[in-house]
């Protein structure tokens, strides 16, 4: 590293961890769930100079939904940045809580990954980094594309799939000119 960085060489074998653990997470999340708990992760990219504060925002945010829900006990909550790149980083976060006496648990989960994709696209995160956007993330197109674009899929997608055979609901409700 050149002596004026303040990053730290840490070596490869955390990365190495990190992508192990990629795999596992799912493992992880289906042991959790028969104990009660939901959880699952999610992932954006944002720029250097943002990081941090998107971290910071995005698990505040979390934690004052978590709360507003009056759900039992904290949430588990971190975020690690699992890719890194010149302009910006992935971050990964991971989100859980207790589920025991909770009506409808996977609406709560839903409504809570909801706001906080609003704060990652309030803090200057993108709707997605690799996993897509699908109908999940949906709702947000509006926030990240302009009509114009809209507009140019929606006309692609007729054009190529008139009768709306692949990927049936997963672009926007054509919108009125």
């Amino acid at each position: 590293l050149p002596k004026h960085s303040a990053a730290l060489a840490a070596g490869a074998e955390n990365g190495r961890r990190g992508y192990e653990l990629t795999y596992s997470i799912a493992y992880i999340r289906d042991f959790v769930m028969r104990h009660q708990v939901i959880a699952e992760s999610m992932e954006t990219s944002v720029p250097w100079s943002q990081a941090k504060s998107l971290c910071e925002r995005v698990k505040a945010r979390m934690r004052r939904e978590h709360r507003a829900r009056n759900l039992p006990g904290e949430p588990f909550l971190t975020c690690r940045i699992s890719q890194l790149y010149d302009t910006g980083v992935c971050v990964y976060f991971y989100f859980g809580f207790y589920a025991k006496g909770v009506c409808e648990p996977s609406r709560v989960y839903a409504e809570i990954e909801h706001a906080a994709r609003e704060e990652i696209l309030a803090a200057g995160g993108s709707l997605s980094h690799h996993h897509g956007v699908g109908k999940l993330r949906q709702p947000f197109y509006d926030q990240i594309m302009s009509a114009t674009a809209l507009q140019w899929g929606q006309r692609a997608k007729e054009a190529f799939d008139p009768q709306n055979l692949f990927a049936s609901g997963n672009y926007p409700a054509k919108r009125a000119p």
